[in-house]
């Protein structure tokens, strides 16, 4: 939330609805130039035709009285212009590129002579954009298609550019986190001009096949106004759309254990089996006039997991087990042109995935799930140009998507209303030791629909190009839980624990903490986002560009302003008036400047500044609205293994001190100020290199803190409460970086890219429990996926003989993680070692002072050099022999290998972080070593 006076406000929203008609219409992109004679004077109302090559779909407009032109809302592919004028030759200007979101300059030069003679000519694109300030890079369908992708998906490929990592994705999101944004929820996903995030959380909502992707952004920093709810950076995604000509695939993966090797931890190669195959086709329906384009992917996969704590006492749980899964995706795209000035498509997409055992590995079985995923989504666009200086572009969006995930050994609840009770009975009570875990006491459903509505005008003015346009989102959502069912037990000791033997879950010994929640709840919260904005690209002079936006947001019902408080809800402590949240003066500046130094699209500076605010979950809402409607148990010290002292759980409720959660009532949209600078040199014409540093502050996303946490003793400051939980806009993050791409796009048998991040993340944790209310300043440190050094390096080059090579090298560095102590505040919260703070370890720690807590409790010191780190290195290859078989039809046959050199890459997440463990610093599980595949693809 900025500060602002109401008569900005006012004056603001008067300028952003003055053409109210964004958010993510830029995958198209635009061509300028001008047209002159060999003198260099301008030629006007010159006729000028672009048409795309492969569609053949045509725009055409005259050039300005200055000889300017320009096409605007232009779809990614390969374009010829055609340029006449009388009294000189016609000239065609072929092979020019649009990527998703780019801008191309092409200025003609026309020839004194006949109009029935043509002069054809080579164009250039450049691969530097000399017109936007926005840092980052596409990944082209060149990569997409010759680089080996692991599963296939294209997102993966995001790592390419600098500044991403995939750290922070949680399980079964395919994800990637980008610059200042490193948390799983911080970054934006469009596909197609519409949003791809499922808003509960704030991942993607739904993977595409490969074979219907045609190319993506990675968007760093300094992204236009038009977008939104992202305090990170975007990745804009365009579909594959049809052409004139029948063109298509069939393909098959296959994986097995006789070509894997082993992980670290395992004695033996478990079984393993995926088979991934599917076709894509597209085509005219009517030529020039109306394309189709569908893929299906499916993939289908028979693995393990491995059980290995290290440990005798929990030697019964190790083990090799059964982790089957399968994933599907469909999508279809139909485009058409209604008439010269008119062009609509519809898109149809779907993903359904079945997964088992998630979250169990290493030393670890506890509220693992089972789960199935079903997404689809369909898209309508829209593009109208009502003349040749102002275009309207709409979309519209339906999305549904939802979670269902619950125990192993019980059917997975689909409906989040309603729980059986063979769902409820199923789960498990929990036991965490510092050296393993074990419960499958989770389930929790949820379901989110979105329909969309956004639109956008440009228009084009001398040397200003506005655009204008609003989002807006209905999203309903219900969510129905039952995590700590039936209670966790946490113990700082290391015991002999077995399942299957009642006698050791009944020797078990001084437990520090019982926690426990029921009932089932279903909840429902709907929202509406609202985005305004309003742009302007200023060409200044032919070499200087400056780049100006206003983007205002507003998330209805985000605030939990909805609900209507119980007399015994508004009777909490501290609770505050939630009628009055919200947050409505998030005004986000965009500016920028790009300086093309020569003129010639080779040496390019760019600057700039932005606001960019974020989504608030609507899961994350949820406690707020449960209070006092369910009961959270936390005790200290409990008695074992009655808790309740002869009382059910529900009877304990009765008298126990209730545990609340609420907003803050200065609650807000968090948001990251962010300002870079770079450098781009064209060294050739397929040789290029990009320096940029980034400074990105974010603030205000929320902590957690207990306004009722004893100051002193055991007592609680407010009587006959237990934890009050105040969720307030506290947190705040720092991240420098310096980016450093080399791309070499594909001409002469080959193509690579280097990319290279040099980075710095420090924060306090945000979204997370304060570890001591008393001193907040000890969660401050490096972030949690805070990697100092990456490199990525990938190429592909055309061998004789019909083979290709390709290949991924990827080097980062280790991620840092925080001494526990083993040991709980009031609050059942794991607490630091004393003399340390959080993320201190693989940093600047003080292993003094870990050494001389593990003595006080008996145990010998320890040699930082046993320790393991997340360092991540590993190498992906692909070799390709291409077969003719008949005119345009060609057979693929290709081997790949990924991690080929077998490296351990440590799990940073699965590294034991509690001190009193004699596994501390050590990983439980890693990535997957050597993994070999074979395939073939049929192209026509």
């Amino acid at each position: 939330m900025r500060p602002c006076s109401g008569s900005k406000v006012f004056s603001s929203l008067l300028l952003l609805s003055a053409v109210a008609t964004v958010s993510a219409q830029s995958t198209l992109g635009d061509i300028t130039g001008s047209v002159h004679d060999a003198s260099g004077a301008n030629i006007p109302s010159a006729a000028i035709t672009l048409v795309n090559t492969d569609t053949g779909v045509s725009s055409k407009l005259v050039s300005s009285g200055e000889g300017n032109y320009r096409f605007q809302q232009v779809q990614p592919g390969r374009y010829r212009l055609e340029v006449s004028a009388p009294g000189f030759t016609s000239t065609n200007v072929a092979n020019l590129i649009i990527n998703l979101d780019g801008h191309l300059t092409q200025d003609v030069t026309l020839v004194a002579g006949s109009a029935s003679e043509t002069v054809q000519v080579d164009g250039y694109s450049p691969q530097i954009n000399t017109e936007s300030n926005s840092v980052g890079g596409v990944v082209t369908q060149e990569e997409i298609d010759k680089l080996p992708v692991n599963t296939r998906q294209y997102l993966n490929l995001a790592l390419l550019v600098p500044g991403t990592s995939q750290d922070g994705s949680r399980s079964f999101y395919n994800n990637v986190q980008i610059g200042g944004g490193s948390g799983y929820y911080t970054n934006g996903f469009v596909v197609d001009g519409v949003s791809n995030v499922f808003a509960e959380m704030g991942e993607p909502r739904q993977n595409f096949p490969q074979g219907g992707v045609q190319e993506f952004k990675v968007n760093i920093t300094q992204y236009p106004a038009e977008y939104g709810l992202s305090m990170g950076g975007l990745i804009s995604v365009a579909t594959k759309s049809g052409t004139n000509r029948f063109h298509g695939e069939g393909f098959e993966l296959f994986r097995n254990k006789f070509i894997n090797v082993p992980k670290y931890n395992q004695t033996t190669n478990p079984d393993f089996n995926r088979n991934q195959f599917g076709a894509d086709i597209g085509g005219p329906i009517l030529k020039d006039r109306t394309h189709f384009y569908a893929a299906f992917e499916r993939t289908q996969t028979r693995e393990t997991y491995t059980i290995a704590t290290g440990s005798a006492l929990y030697a019964a749980n190790d083990g090799i087990f059964d982790k089957p899964s399968h994933d599907q995706m469909l999508t279809g795209r139909v485009d058409h042109i209604l008439t010269d000035r008119q062009s609509m498509f519809v898109r149809y997409a779907q993903e359904w995935n079945l997964l088992s055992y998630q979250g169990c590995g290493g030393r670890t079985v506890r509220n693992c799930y089972n789960g199935q995923i079903p997404r689809q989504s369909i898209v309508v666009g829209h593009t109208y140009t009502l003349s040749p200086r102002l275009v309207n572009d709409l979309r519209f969006q339906y999305a549904y998507a939802s979670y269902q995930l619950g125990p192993p050994n019980a059917p997975i609840p689909t409906d989040p209303g309603n729980y059986s009770q063979q769902v409820l009975t199923s789960l498990q009570t929990s036991y965490v030791f510092p050296t393993f875990s074990y419960g499958f006491g989770y389930a929790d459903t949820g379901v989110e629909r979105r329909f969309q509505l956004l639109d956008s005008v440009s228009y084009v003015r001398g040397q200003h190009t506005f655009k204008t346009g609003f989002d807006l989102s209905y999203i309903p959502f219900t969510d129905g839980s039952a995590s700590n069912y039936n209670g966790t037990w946490t113990f700082a000791t290391d015991q002999a624990f077995d399942p299957k033997n009642a006698a050791t879950i009944a020797a078990l010994r001084n437990p520090t903490s019982y926690t426990q929640t029921i009932p089932f709840l279903s909840t429902k919260i709907p929202t509406t986002p609202l985005g305004l904005y309003a742009e302007d690209e200023w060409k200044f002079s032919r070499r200087f560009t400056i780049n100006l936006g206003l983007r205002w947001e507003r998330q209805f019902g985000s605030f939990n302003e909805h609900l209507n408080y119980t007399a015994a809800q508004a009777a909490i402590p501290f609770i505050n008036n939630n009628k009055a949240r919200g947050d409505s003066n998030n005004f986000a500046p965009r500016i920028g400047f790009v300086w093309d130094i020569t003129g010639k699209s080779r040496d390019v500076v760019r600057a700039g500044y932005g606001i960019y605010y974020n989504n608030i979950q609507t899961l994350q809402n949820f406690s707020e609205a449960r209070n006092l409607l369910s009961c959270s148990i936390s005790i200290s010290n409990p008695n074992y293994p009655d808790p309740f002292g002869g009382r059910t759980a529900a009877q304990f409720c009765t008298t126990n001190k209730p545990t609340v959660s609420f907003m803050a009532p200065n609650f807000q949209n968090p948001y990251a100020q962010q300002y870079s600078a770079g450098y781009s040199r064209q060294i050739n014409n397929n040789l290029s290199i990009n320096v940029d540093g980034l400074y990105s502050y974010s603030l205000h996303d929320y902590r957690t803190i207990d306004l009722n946490f004893p100051t002193t003793g055991t007592a609680r400051p407010v009587a006959g409460w237990n934890i009050i939980n105040l969720r307030a806009p506290i947190a705040a993050s720092k991240y420098k970086a310096l980016f450093v791409r080399v791309d070499k796009r594909l001409a002469k048998r080959y193509m690579y890219t280097i990319a290279y991040t040099l980075q710095s993340t420090r924060d306090n944790n945000p979204q997370a429990t304060v570890t001591n209310p008393l001193n907040l300043n000890q969660d401050w440190g490096p972030g949690s996926n805070d990697r100092r050094h990456a490199l990525v390096a990938s190429g592909a080059v055309q061998l004789p003989w019909g083979f290709v090579g390709s290949g991924i090298l990827t080097l980062r560095s280790s991620q840092p993680f925080s001494a526990y102590s083993g040991l709980s505040n009031a609050d059942a919260v794991s607490q630091y070692v004393p003399g340390t703070t959080r993320n201190q370890v693989a940093r600047n720690v003080d292993f003094g002072a870990i050494n001389a807590y593990r003595a006080t409790r008996g145990l010998a010191a320890i040699d930082p050099s046993t320790m393991q780190n997340s360092n991540y290195k590993t190498f992906d290859f692909r070799l390709l022999r291409t077969f003719h078989l008949h005119e345009s039809m060609n057979l693929e046959v290709y081997g790949q290998g990924f991690n080929l050199f077998g490296t351990n890459n440590y799990l940073g997440s699965s590294i034991t972080t509690t001190v009193t463990s004699a596994q501390f610093g050590r990983a439980s599980d890693s990535n997957n070593r050597q993994q070999g595949e074979l395939a073939a693809r049929f192209i026509f």
